[in-house]
C-alpha cells in the first residue's frame, strides 16, 4: 500500500485520531452495533487494527484511547454505571501505566464495566493473575478471534449483572418502605413463629404493650423469647392458628403488657407462609387497642343511665307540681282565717320552704326540657337557674357567692345546652373549692374582634386548688378527669363541643395553688348575639 492509496489515508487519519485521545469512527455501509470502547494502549497501529477487527464483525466502535492513570480517571468520569455498551480492554504493558494498574483504578471507581485483558506476549501465570484480581477475559493480540465473543459475553453477563442489582436494591427499598409503614402504623404487628416466638415487634406494640420493637432477652421462656402465648394468654394456641382451625375474622382478647396489666384487644391473625410446612410457618397477629372503645361504651351506659334518671326526675317534678300548687292554695285559705301568732309563723315557714320545693321542682324540669330550636336567651336568668339547682352543695361547702351582673343582650341559644355548659363549670368550680371559698360569676357584652361579631361574656371564677399546666393542656380531652371514679371527663369535652357549634368560645386560665401562694381557676364563655347555626338546628 503506497502513500497516494486512499485506504492508507484512511487509516492514517483514524490513528492520528486514535493517537491524539479523541473518539474514532471510520465509515461503513452496514448497520453496526454501537460499541463504547475505553482503550488503554500506547501503540496506535494496535489500535487502529483493533478498531478495523471489530468493524469487520459487526461492531461500531467509539474508541478513547488513553495511555496513562489521569488519562483513564477523566475518561472513567465521563461514563455512567448504566452505560450498557461500555467496555475496558487493556494493553497489560504500557511504558508508564499497566493493565492490572488500569483494573485497580476501574474498580476503586465502582462502575460495573467489563475489563477485558489485551497482551502480546505474556506469560500464562500473569494471565491468570489478571483473571483473578478481576479482569473477565484475557485475549492475545496475535489471536483476536475470541476477542468479539469474548466482548458480546462480558456486555450481556454485565447487563444481567446490572439488572440484578436493580432488582435487589428496588427489592431493599421496597423493603425499607415497608418496614417504614409497619413501624408507622398505629396496629400493633406480632410476628411469630410455628412455635409461637415472637421473632418481630412493632413500635406500636411498645407504645401498647410496653415490651420494646427488639424483642427483649429477659422474658417469660427459657431460651429467651416472648411468645404469643405469653403476651396473649387468650389467643388460640399456635397449632391451631398453624393448622387454620383458629377464628378467621378478628376477635376480641386480652393481653398482657410489660408491667403485668391487661389491656382489651382486637386481634386479627393470618399466616404468612400458608404453602410451607406446619413446622416453618409464620404467624402475624395485628392488635387493636380497645380501651378507648370499652371506656366509651361505660361511659356510654353510664350516660344512657343518666339519661333514663334525669327523664324519671323531670317525671317526677313534673308530677309533684300538681299537688305543690293544690298545698299552696290550701296554705294561703288557711292564711286567710283567724290564727294565733305562732301558729302563723309556723305557716308563714311552711309556705317558704314550699316556694323552695316549688322552685327545685321547676329548675328541675328546665334543666331536663330539651328545646327544639335556639330561643332568644337571657345568660343571667341560666346562671341563676344553676345556682339555685346547686344550692344545697353550695352551702354544705359554705362557698360565697359573688355576683358581677352587668346589662346584656338576648343571645340565640339553645337554652338547655348552654344551661348544661354553665353546670359543668360551676359544677367543677365547686368541686375545686372542697373547704370552700369564693365563687365569683361575672356577665358582660363582648366581641369577637376575630368574626367581628358581638356577643355577651361569662365568666365562672374560683380561688380553689387551680390546675398546673399539664393539667391544663388536656382538660378539654375526652375521658381525661382529675376527679378518679367520680369524673367521666367528657364535661368539659362536650361543653366546649357544645360552645363550638354556637359559633362561641371557651377559654380558660388557670394557677395550682401552691403552699401559700393561691389559686384558682378562671373560665370564660363567649357567645355570639346571633350564632348563625339557627338554620342548621
Amino acid at each position: 500500500m503506497t502513500t497516494e492509496d486512499p485506504a492508507y489515508e484512511v487509516m492514517s487519519g483514524s490513528a492520528s485520531q486514535l493517537a491524539s485521545g479523541r473518539r474514532i469512527a471510520l465509515p461503513g455501509d452496514l448497520p453496526l452495533k454501537k460499541l463504547d470502547v475505553l482503550l488503554i494502549e500506547d501503540n496506535a497501529d494496535d489500535a487502529l487494527l483493533l478498531e478495523r477487527h471489530l468493524r469487520r464483525h459487526g461492531l461500531d466502535p467509539h474508541i478513547v484511547r488513553v495511555e496513562t492513570a489521569p488519562e483513564m480517571k477523566r475518561a472513567l468520569a465521563e461514563r455512567t454505571a448504566g452505560d450498557l455498551s461500555s467496555i475496558v480492554l487493556a494493553d497489560y504493558n504500557l511504558p508508564t501505566f499497566s493493565g492490572p494498574e488500569a483494573l485497580k483504578i476501574l474498580r476503586s471507581s465502582g462502575l460495573d464495566l467489563p475489563f477485558i485483558m489485551l497482551s502480546g506476549a505474556v506469560s500464562e501465570e500473569a494471565a491468570v493473575e489478571s483473571m483473578r484480581a478481576g479482569a473477565q477475559d484475557y485475549v492475545t493480540k496475535q489471536n483476536l478471534t475470541r476477542l468479539v465473543p469474548a466482548i458480546e459475553r462480558e456486555l450481556k453477563e454485565a447487563e444481567a449483572r446490572r439488572n440484578r442489582v436493580a432488582a435487589e436494591l428496588a427489592l431493599r427499598a421496597a423493603e425499607a418502605r415497608f418496614h417504614r409503614l409497619v413501624e408507622a402504623m398505629p396496629l400493633g404487628l406480632l410476628i411469630s413463629e410455628a412455635a409461637g416466638r415472637v421473632v418481630y415487634a412493632n413500635r406500636a406494640v411498645e407504645r401498647l404493650l410496653g415490651y420494646k420493637a427488639v424483642v427483649p432477652s429477659s422474658s417469660p421462656t427459657p431460651d429467651g423469647g416472648l411468645t404469643l402465648d405469653a403476651i396473649c394468654p387468650t389467643l388460640p394456641s399456635t397449632p391451631e392458628v398453624v393448622d387454620g382451625s383458629a377464628p378467621a375474622a378478628p376477635f376480641e382478647a386480652v393481653c398482657v403488657t410489660a408491667a403485668g396489666e391487661k389491656v382489651d384487644v382486637l386481634v386479627g391473625i393470618a399466616v404468612l407462609n400458608p404453602g410451607d410446612p406446619s413446622e416453618d410457618r409464620q404467624l402475624a397477629a395485628f392488635l387493636a387497642d380497645l380501651t378507648l372503645q370499652k371506656k366509651s361504651e361505660e361511659v356510654l351506659r353510664q350516660t344512657e343511665k343518666l339519661a333514663i334518671a334525669g327523664r324519671l326526675a323531670a317525671s317526677i317534678a313534673h308530677e309533684i307540681n300538681n299537688p305543690l300548687e293544690a298545698i299552696t292554695n290550701c296554705l294561703y285559705l288557711i292564711e286567710q282565717g283567724q290564727m294565733e301568732p305562732d301558729s302563723r309563723e309556723y305557716l308563714q315557714m311552711a309556705q317558704r320552704e314550699l316556694n323552695l320545693v316549688s322552685k327545685i321542682t321547676m329548675q328541675t324540669l328546665r334543666f331536663y326540657r330539651r328545646s327544639s330550636r335556639p330561643m332568644k336567651t337571657d345568660l343571667r336568668d341560666l346562671v341563676e337557674s344553676v345556682l339555685d339547682l346547686l344550692d344545697r352543695r353550695l352551702k354544705q361547702q359554705e362557698i360565697r357567692i359573688q355576683r358581677r351582673f352587668r346589662d346584656i343582650p338576648l343571645v340565640l341559644a339553645h337554652e338547655g345546652e348552654i344551661r348544661q355548659v354553665l353546670a359543668n363549670l360551676v359544677g367543677n368550680a365547686i368541686d375545686a373549692l372542697p373547704e370552700g371559698g369564693t365563687l365569683e360569676l361575672r356577665t358582660s357584652p363582648g366581641y369577637d374582634w376575630v368574626h367581628g361579631a358581638p356577643g355577651v361574656r361569662v365568666t365562672v371564677a374560683d380561688n380553689g386548688t387551680g390546675m398546673d399546666r399539664a393539667v391544663l393542656a388536656r382538660i378539654f380531652e375526652a375521658f381525661y378527669s382529675t376527679k378518679g371514679i367520680t369524673g367521666t371527663g367528657l364535661g368539659l369535652w362536650i361543653s366546649r363541643d357544645i360552645v363550638e357549634k354556637h359559633k362561641g368560645r371557651l377559654d380558660v386560665w388557670s394557677r395550682p395553688r401552691i403552699g401559700d401562694t393561691p389559686g384558682g381557676t378562671v373560665f370564660t364563655l363567649f357567645l355570639p348575639v346571633e350564632s348563625g347555626e339557627s338554620a342548621a338546628w
